[in-house]
């Protein structure tokens, strides 16, 4: 992403669950290679007394002041903007995917195309430093050392699994049990197996090579 360092530091910026929601949109972004610039999240007010008076701006209410809005614009490799690429299928994969999380969309009030603003459970009603995960409050660190605790643990059930399949793989070969010693030099000697593993798990495909020549030996055996 060209603006990615500018990117996240402008979402940063943004209320807890606005900015989650946010990370979710720009990796949507990402994954779909979609070049982005978010060239305004959380603004002062100061800026949007300004913005009113010079009629940028229609509210002293704006998302923005509480952190729950962002501007966006499409720009091309070069990083220029597009402003005119607000009904493009790349802008409706973005606005698209943002109302699905939860977002509303300036387009569909026919004038503010770049703004993006999450409701979450009221005008105001983000936090800051604190989110709230399956209905407990816990800060933004908190959260952040929680979600690598749960990335750590997928990470080291992978290398057990890993493991527990390398160990498999280079096991040393164990002759069958002694309850199954006759049927197993039965089975070789007639060719129904090879006698290779014996105690190991049969595949759909072995299964099904067992079969056939289980009916072929029979087969054989009855035509005699």
């Amino acid at each position: 992403m060209i603006y990615d360092t500018r990117n996240r530091n402008k979402v940063s910026k943004l209320a807890d669950n606005t900015k989650l929601l946010t990370l979710k949109l720009y990796q949507y972004c990402i994954d779909n290679s979609i070049q982005i610039l978010i060239y305004e999240t959380i603004r002062t007010i100061e800026q949007q007394k300004l913005n009113v008076a010079k009629g940028v701006s229609q509210t002293m209410k704006s998302y923005h002041l509480v952190g729950q809005a962002l501007d966006w614009v499409l720009v091309d490799s070069n990083g220029n903007a597009l402003w005119n690429a607000y009904k493009t299928p790349n802008a409706d994969k973005v606005i698209n995917y943002a109302k699905k999380l939860g977002f509303e969309s300036g387009r569909d009030w026919g004038w503010d195309s770049p703004h993006l603003q999450y409701e979450y459970k009221g005008y105001g009603t983000d936090t800051f430093g604190k989110i709230i995960e399956n209905g407990d409050e816990l800060t933004m660190s908190q959260y952040t050392e929680l979600k690598k605790m749960i990335t750590e643990l997928q990470t080291d059930n992978i290398n057990l699994k890993k493991q527990l399949t390398n160990k498999l793989d280079n096991q040393s070969v164990r002759e069958p049990l002694e309850c199954h010693s006759e049927d197993w030099k039965w089975f070789k000697a007639n060719g129904i197996t090879d006698g290779s593993n014996p105690q190991d798990y049969l595949t759909r495909e072995q299964v099904s090579t067992m079969l056939h020549r289980m009916d072929q030996f029979n087969t054989k055996k009855f035509s005699k």
